[in-house]
């Protein structure tokens, strides 16, 4: 009797340590749950400046801060552009988010915060436009 339980340990106890040792491996592994997605520009105007123009803020019959984000034109008024209302800053800075005054408005550091009178971005969503900002600012 004593000898079945001592191989049953015997046995247990490598197993036990198969176990534990898979799943420190992907304890290391990054959460590819987490990791948000690139934003593209494509991507900004199809979710983000629709609601921009819809509100007939930014479109060429609004008109805000001389900044107009429909598709055709959203891009040549956004990057490299001095802000008509911060000369300071450019609207985009490519490879300068932090210095970028789209992310300052959308962030509130700058008033008005933008969507003006409106709920704030999701921080995921900022973030999401600040990264495809420091990669460069592509037309993509």
């Amino acid at each position: 009797m004593k000898n079945k339980k001592f191989i049953t340990i015997l046995f247990l106890i490598p197993l036990l340590f198969s176990i534990i040792s898979c799943s420190e491996d992907n304890a290391t592994d990054p959460p590819t749950a987490s990791i948000t997605p690139l934003a593209k520009f494509s991507d900004i105007k199809a979710k983000v400046f629709v609601n921009c123009t819809g509100a007939q803020c930014h479109s060429s019959a609004g008109n805000q801060a001389n900044l107009i984000l429909e598709s055709n034109v959203a891009f040549n008024n956004l990057v490299n552009v001095q802000s008509t209302l911060f000369p300071q800053f450019k609207r985009v800075e490519p490879g300068n988010s932090a210095n970028s005054l789209i992310i300052k408005i959308l962030k509130g550091e700058v008033i008005p915060q933008m969507p003006f009178n409106g709920t704030p971005l999701p921080a995921a969503t900022i973030d999401s436009i600040a990264k495809w900002i420091d990669l460069g600012a592509l037309n993509n």
